[in-house]
């Protein structure tokens, strides 16, 4: 007699639970699906915005350093072409100066032949 009370109480157990609908569980489960997808896509949205603002910040450097790079060449041609003046500025100075130090040694010579001609032509002269 014993079992009847135990089945009762089984059946008491378990019939709520097969009495339950089953489109129940399906319900739930959609309702939190768009909760996930709504979540999924701000997350996605979210990533896409960040990627978008960093490849801007990388695009915006590599413009920076393209634009110092030209403007570094440009520097340097010019500074190529100042070089190349001033190697001739300074091939004409030492052509120069060499020619100033032939000229001074002409000076020093007309001088020293004058200063003898000067000395020689009072002793040439007749006294009175």
């Amino acid at each position: 007699m014993r079992t009847l009370p135990l089945c009762g109480l089984l059946l008491a157990l378990v019939v709520p639970t097969f009495a339950q609908p089953i489109s129940a569980p399906q319900q739930a489960a959609p309702a939190a699906a768009p909760a996930d997808a709504d979540s999924d896509t701000a997350q996605l949205n979210q990533l896409r915005d960040r990627l978008a603002f960093e490849n801007k910040q990388l695009t915006d450097k590599v413009k920076t350093e393209q634009a110092t790079l030209k403007h570094n060449q440009d520097l340097l041609k010019e500074a190529q072409k100042l070089d190349a003046a001033n190697k001739k500025l300074q091939a004409d100075k030492a052509k120069l100066a060499a020619q100033n130090e032939a000229l001074e040694k002409q000076r020093a010579a007309l001088n020293a032949k004058q200063a003898a001609d000067a000395a020689a032509a009072p002793a040439a002269m007749p006294a009175k």
